[in-house]
């Protein structure tokens, strides 16, 4: 079982799945544009990688050399194989890649010996670099724009070895037979049955691979009718029966050699001639010369938003004694409450109310109360009221009110939305007002047409629960662009840029590890790297995110854990203090500012090095600068600032003697230290670990 390299002058192919291979394509000409999983995608310089069961198609290619490698061999490297998938976006080595691929090319042309260690080479920098690891067997999710397609074909992946045919996945999407045949056809080029046979058959590959079992056995654990169909099917795809199949595995060579296909023409063979070749796979290091800060970006102003239940809640988080909690690293601080029935049932004490608002904004953080009706936005309005008549600071503007009401779309019309906010606004122009508009979806027929009543509105924020199914389903069906291939923050991305409206008007609600793409839905732990991605993404759009306050719900993101001590998170607010409201430079794995006049540094592991646990990062860095230069470098990691190592996991309702919480607080810190450089213009490297962050501020003295 060899490699197999293919050179194309001019290509375009129908769409297919991919079954037996991880195929590389690469343009010598930067001229490939090529549809994978129903996203189109101009790779430009880059090397596309088409995963086992992937649907691809190239749309237009020049020059194009493609390099098939059989899955067996990506089994032998890592028996998880089938577990995961590799994602072009995490690969840094592309011109290594490319080098050891065209020297291959030169060998050959040349009758010169070739590398046996290429393709050893090029899937142990995949596996490196670009793997993302799965709980399940890796199967592709399609991107289409038609919401009922995109149901039948996850009811099709849930369903792969489950024999089922085309008037089930009808029915299950409640359409037609005839209907959903159209589907598939309009949509994918692809009819049924050579859709989900394709998957059926990659199934059986994998336990062919994998197992021991007969091949009875496998076509009854792959879902086909019989062992004759299973065969006929099997060998339809891959020219060999699925017996065939099994003893070429037994025939595969420990050094994969490849095999060129095709006579290279000298046209290929000059521009080879042009491409920079190296030997080397990107290193660990990464240079950074001090003195060349280039700014590619502005932050913009954000807020954080923390979701409360009730009243009660806020009661509890204002009142309390046990959680001393400090909110004043997180921008804009507001306090979201989400439901007021205890103030319209009169169940609170109004004054105990008014104190309330008062020391929530003697600290500087606003509250934000959700309206669903119009008996709730008479209570908040009177409350407002007697509030500003019975505090004369307030009242006369000498303390800025932090009031804001958020209407619910879904419970509330526009109208009444509308009378509400004529009815406070001229009372204190403090007051700010949120929309939350998924409730605007379904009343309205077009995207365009909810866009139209957010401008005319034109509220200071807008709430959207783009993780919410419903209104990802409404998305999809209603306009294209947005898919469940998608991540959340893609979809979420695309509706601001589609508004019109700016990005700092926008709140994400309810913010999950279901957000994080490499977390797998959240099925992967969260790590730091993640966490600073969010972060420099709120730096670069702006807008505001809903958090919990305290962890009750491990799959949503949470400031505090359950005893009130700091999680990661807000370690790292407090590292990301020096980037707000300054010019920065963002790179894969550092973000850099000179606020202050000083140099100031976010380090961070390339967001796919989660899969490396024992692997490191090293920082070069290179300074004009003279003696006396204070160095203060804080470091958080699982040591140093990550209180799940400090408290046992159990999840027993277990209290904690507030005086040891303050103990073990004190450890729950990142490490600080102290350097002074002694030397003028003197370089100096940093090291950092799997799974860490490292904040560095540099003050010439």
């Amino acid at each position: 079982m060899n490699s197999t390299l293919f050179l194309h002058k001019h290509i375009t192919t129908i769409p297919a799945r991919n079954i037996t291979d991880i195929i590389l394509f690469f343009s010598l000409t930067n001229e490939l544009t090529i549809s994978i999983n129903g996203e189109t995608k101009d790779v430009h310089n880059h090397i596309a990688i088409i995963n086992q069961g992937d649907f691809y198609h190239i749309k237009s290619a020049k020059n194009l050399v493609e390099l098939k490698i059989p899955v067996i061999y990506f089994y032998l490297e890592d028996s998880d194989f089938f577990n995961c998938f590799f994602d072009r976006h995490l690969l840094q080595s592309n011109r290594f890649i490319k080098s050891i691929i065209l020297q291959s090319i030169t060998n050959f042309s040349n009758n010169e010996i070739q590398d046996e260690e290429t393709v050893s080479k090029i899937i142990q920098t995949l596996y490196k670099e670009a793997v993302v690891r799965n709980l399940a067997p890796y199967i592709p999710n399609i991107s289409v724009n038609h919401q009922l397609l995109s149901k039948a074909l996850l009811f099709i992946n849930e369903h792969i070895t489950a024999n089922i045919s085309l008037q089930d996945v009808a029915q299950n999407a409640l359409i037609s037979k005839s209907y959903c045949s159209n589907l598939f056809s309009r949509f994918l080029n692809v009819n049924f049955k050579d859709y989900y046979t394709s998957l059926k058959v990659i199934h059986s590959l994998k336990l062919l691979i994998t197992t021991n079992e007969n091949i009875t056995t496998i076509s009854e654990l792959s879902g086909f009718s019989s062992h004759t169909n299973f065969t006929d099917q099997f060998k339809n795809y891959l020219d060999l029966s699925p017996k065939q199949f099994r003893s070429k595995l037994n025939q595969y060579e420990s050094l994969p050699k490849i095999t060129i296909k095709h006579s290279i023409d000298e046209k290929f063979l000059d521009l080879i001639s042009q491409f920079e070749f190296t030997n080397h796979v990107m290193t660990e290091t990464t240079t950074i010369d001090i003195d060349e800060f280039k700014p590619n970006d502005r932050t913009k102003s954000s807020k954080a938003f923390i979701n409360f239940q009730s009243i009660t809640e806020l009661f509890q988080f204002v009142f309390n004694d046990y959680y001393d909690i400090d909110l004043s690293y997180l921008p804009r601080t507001a306090i979201l409450i989400n439901d007021v029935s205890d103030i319209v049932k009169e169940r609170v004490n109004i004054n105990l109310l008014h104190r309330c608002f008062e020391k929530l904004f003697e600290k500087n953080i606003s509250l934000a109360i959700t309206i669903k009706n119009s008996v709730e936005f008479k209570t908040i309005y009177q409350l407002i009221i007697s509030f500003l008549q019975s505090n004369q600071d307030y009242k006369w503007n000498k303390k800025r009110v932090k009031f804001m009401l958020v209407f619910n779309t879904e419970t509330m019309s526009i109208q009444d939305i509308h009378l509400a906010h004529l009815k406070l606004k001229n009372k204190n122009k403090e007051i700010k007002y949120g929309l939350i508009v998924d409730g605007l979806l379904h009343q309205y027929n077009s995207l365009q047409e909810t866009y139209n009543i957010m401008n005319r509105m034109n509220f200071d924020y807008y709430f959207v629960d783009i993780e919410n199914i419903n209104t990802k389903n409404i998305l999809i069906d209603k306009q294209r662009g947005f898919t469940h291939a998608s991540t959340h923050f893609e979809n979420y991305l695309r509706f601001i840029k589609d508004s019109n409206i700016p990005s700092t008007q926008f709140v994400y609600s309810n913010l999950s590890l279901r957000c994080f793409k490499y977390t797998n839905n959240g099925a992967n732990p969260l790590q730091l790297s993640d966490i600073v991605c969010h972060l420099t993404e709120l730096m670069k759009y702006g807008g505001g995110v809903c958090y919990r306050l305290i962890e009750t719900d491990p799959m949503y993101l949470s400031l505090f854990n359950s005893h009130g001590s700091l999680l990661p998170i807000m370690h790292l607010y407090q590292f990301v203090a020096a980037f707000v409201d300054e010019p920065i430079q963002i790179s894969n794995n550092f973000v850099m500012s000179r606020k202050d006049g000083n140099y100031h540094f976010l380090l961070f592991n390339k967001i796919n090095d989660r899969y490396l646990s024992d692997n490191k990062q090293f920082y070069h860095f290179e300074n004009n600068l003279n003696e006396n230069l204070l160095f203060i470098i804080s470091t958080l990691n699982n040591e140093h600032g990550s209180i799940h190592n400090l408290i046992p996991q159990a999840n027993l309702p277990v209290y904690i003697e507030k005086s040891i919480i303050k103990q073990l607080d004190k450890s729950n810190q990142p490490k600080t230290e102290l350097f002074f450089q002694e030397n003028d213009k003197a370089p100096f490297q940093v090291t950092l670990k799997n799974d860490e962050v490292k904040y560095i501020c540099i003050k010439p003295i």
